[in-house]
């Protein structure tokens, strides 16, 4: 015990100068108020025994990022409220089975993982986030997608591995949804709304492992307008990539022509002058390079 405190003050010590503190894997079955240093951007305390969340939470108004991953977290003090600047949590392989209210005024955040908890529920807390690009329900208990789903704002949604048989039409309404996972669930063809493919701007759809065969999507009405999508962004996808190479290859053939230019610099002065023709060639030098 001796050893487990005396390392958690070093932590502590450090995580004042660089206001990072990460205590993972060490059998902590609490936050300590002491932990809960003001400038905090990251707290990371992973693969822990901790079961709540302290009133000292609130004080962390610089958090960016909470990952509290693998504990026995099961119900979340109400104390978001303050933490507007938080951008990434990381809450997955807990018991959750809801959120409290204040986790709405999170208007910072992007990323939220609670993959692996006890959800029935999809959380409404969750639709007032605005900013949110990654959202992750996978492996959770919930049975349907509400119609209150419309007013969600998020880039990629992962429900795999839950207990769906239902999802509400409105879900095309989602108008930056662009990718939905949902592996492992218990639909049925008829469960996919048309709007879905048809009208919505989702362009990539997982839907393996459910009751029906994921290719006898092919025939469904509004099939051809989801391929539209898929095939568009696959293809600005690729340009993108090959802009990217091409980008990094012209820096890099900067950066050896200017490499090989200070060699030959550095050449110049051993070289006889009867001699520069024969170096020019054999180094394929080519007009207007020096």
């Amino acid at each position: 015990m001796g050893n487990n405190e005396s390392g958690l003050s070093k932590h502590i010590e450090t995580a004042r100068k660089t206001n990072v503190l990460q205590y993972d894997n060490k059998k902590l079955n609490e936050i300590r108020p002491q932990m809960c240093i003001p400038g905090l951007r990251t707290l990371s305390l992973n693969d822990n025994e901790i079961q709540q969340l302290p009133q000292e939470i609130r004080n962390l108004t610089n958090l960016k990022v909470l990952s509290l991953r693998n504990n026995h977290i099961d119900t979340l003090a109400d104390v978001f409220g303050p933490l507007h600047k938080l951008e990434n949590i990381q809450l997955n392989m807990n018991t959750l089975h809801g959120l409290p209210p204040s986790f709405t005024n999170l208007k910072g955040l992007k990323q939220l993982n609670l993959s692996q908890n006890k959800f029935t529920n999809f959380p409404i807390a969750i639709l007032k986030l605005n900013n949110l690009q990654f959202l992750d329900l996978s492996s959770n208990y919930i049975t349907k997608i509400p119609d209150e789903i419309e007013t969600l704002q998020v880039d990629e949604l992962s429900l795999n591995q839950n207990r769906i048989m239902q999802i509400s039409e409105k879900i095309s309404r989602c108008q930056r949804l662009k990718t939905l996972r949902l592996d492992n669930n218990q639909l049925e063809l008829d469960a996919i709304p048309v709007s879905l493919l048809k009208d919505s701007n989702v362009s990539l759809i997982s839907l393996e492992g459910n009751k029906f065969d994921a290719k006898s999507l092919q025939s469904y009405d509004g099939y051809d307008q989801y391929t539209q999508r898929y095939t568009a962004i696959r293809r600005n996808k690729s340009n993108q990539l090959q802009q990217t190479v091409n980008s990094r290859d012209d820096n890099y053939q900067h950066a050896l022509n200017i490499r090989r230019k200070r060699q030959i610099n550095d050449d110049y002065d051993n070289i006889k002058d009867d001699n520069i023709a024969d170096y020019v060639e054999n180094n394929d030098i080519q007009e207007g390079y020096l």
